[in-house]
């Protein structure tokens, strides 16, 4: 019955995308937390945002084929943001099927990471999303999930032990199940983008009243992921807000450095309980840290046997099931903590390279975007924060290849090229 229920709920979604497409992207931007909720069909596990996102994308391709062959306009142009890059870096994987022991295994990897990825989340809301109502649509969507995972974390306090433990916001489960994941930097991932989110939303909004709301909603968001107590989570919204009051204030910075730099020490010392209660936790969190380190060595040793091309795409999971060392120590293989060292393992340094060159792409549009539209589109440097927070984070865990990550960049391209075409300024 419940399979029944959720085939009869998907083919009304593919009507929704069909029919009113930013509506979908909403529920496309909603679900992409939803990673851990699987379900099963036939002895295929698939999550419930992949389902999702999977949906959409046949969703555009039946709508694409109707409008193309009976509709008014003869030519649809359509867009592929990043393609070259992220083509550079889909060859580098495909090259290292060479040295895969079952490539046919490798080639379902790529297809159902990478190609889906770049489909369902780049490609798909770029050409969808075609005026500014849509992106701020797109935008609540990914807000209010970040709002709920948020909400869900600060829940997970009531019953915990505040005196004689550690507490922490982390995940709770939903009728037996954890939707968003089980670990709590998978929250704090999440959070640390959707916080800005808010500021974003601010700057659209008009009354002083919906202000006041997003600003309460960032603090609470961004309080929640610090809660968290992750350290990237830490490391992340550090450099988030740094790069924030900086951009915000350069004019001011120039003239008033030394008051601010009162003000970050004031800071620090007002931050000096919150970072006693880091020391306690990270005093029973040394096997998490070992854990990586030992991660990050397996990596290094498979890479420096196949350097240029890697052990093949997929295969980190596997190679860490064939570390004695790690299953004895740790029991079940997991996937690299950061994705240096899983694409260096997987594709070598033609992997790494062309990774990097698609980061630097990314880089490069998001600085021309805040040089020349900053201040005619303010909302432009919370999404990129938001942004380049959930990219970051990625140097410490295993999200690099989903779409909450990569949503919010292909949202951040989408409104840079709406401020160029608003506000008329060449890049």
């Amino acid at each position: 019955m419940i399979l029944y229920l959720i085939t009869i709920g998907l083919f009304a979604v593919m009507g929704i995308f069909i029919f009113n497409p930013a509506i979908g992207i909403f529920l496309l931007a909603f679900t992409t937390p939803i990673i851990n909720w699987t379900l099963n069909f036939y002895g295929l596990e698939i999550p419930f945002s992949d389902l999702m996102a999977v949906t959409a994308i046949l969703a555009w391709l039946l709508s694409f084929l109707y409008y193309s062959f009976f509709g008014k306009e003869k030519i649809i142009r359509l867009k592929f943001p990043l393609f070259f890059a992220f083509f550079c870096f889909f060859v580098a994987n495909i090259l290292s099927l060479l040295n895969h022991p079952h490539p046919l295994s490798g080639f379902y990897y790529i297809s159902r990471w990478l190609i889906l990825l770049y489909a369902a989340y780049i490609f798909l809301p770029t050409n969808l999303i075609k005026k500014e109502r849509a992106l701020k649509i797109a935008i609540w969507g990914l807000a209010l999930s970040s709002l709920l995972v948020a909400v869900s974390g600060w829940l997970s306090l009531y019953g915990q032990d505040w005196q004689s433990s550690f507490f922490r916001i982390k995940s709770i489960a939903w009728w037996g199940i954890y939707p968003f994941g089980e670990n709590h930097n998978l929250i704090a991932e999440f959070l640390s983008v959707g916080a800005f989110l808010w500021l974003a939303l601010k700057e659209w909004s008009k009354s002083k009243r919906e202000k006041r709301i997003c600003n309460i909603l960032f603090v609470i968001t961004l309080v929640g992921a610090v809660m968290t107590f992750s350290r990237a989570a830490w490391i992340t919204i550090a450099l988030q807000l740094c790069v924030y009051i900086l951009w915000r204030n350069r004019e001011f910075l120039k003239k008033q450095g030394a008051l601010v730099l009162l003000g970050i020490i004031a800071i620090a010392l007002l931050m000096l309980p919150i970072f006693w209660r880091m020391k306690i936790l990270q005093a029973d969190n040394v096997s998490s840290t070992e854990n990586r380190v030992l991660l990050t060595e397996i990596a290094y040793k498979n890479w420096n046997e196949k350097p240029i091309l890697g052990q093949g795409a997929g295969r980190f999971t596997e190679l860490v099931a064939n570390n004695i060392r790690f299953t004895a120590k740790y029991g079940a293989p997991i996937d690299s903590h950061g994705f240096l060292q899983k694409i260096g393992a997987e594709a070598g340094v033609l992997g790494l390279i062309a990774w990097l060159f698609l980061i630097i792409v990314i880089i490069k549009k998001a600085f021309s975007g805040l040089v020349n539209y900053d201040k005619a589109a303010p909302w432009l440097l919370p999404l990129w924060i938001s942004a380049g927070g959930g990219l970051f984070f990625q140097l410490f865990n295993t999200s690099y290849y989903k779409g909450k990550v990569w949503l919010i960049i292909a949202l951040a391209l989408i409104a840079t090229e709406l401020a160029r075409k608003y506000y008329g300024k060449k890049d």
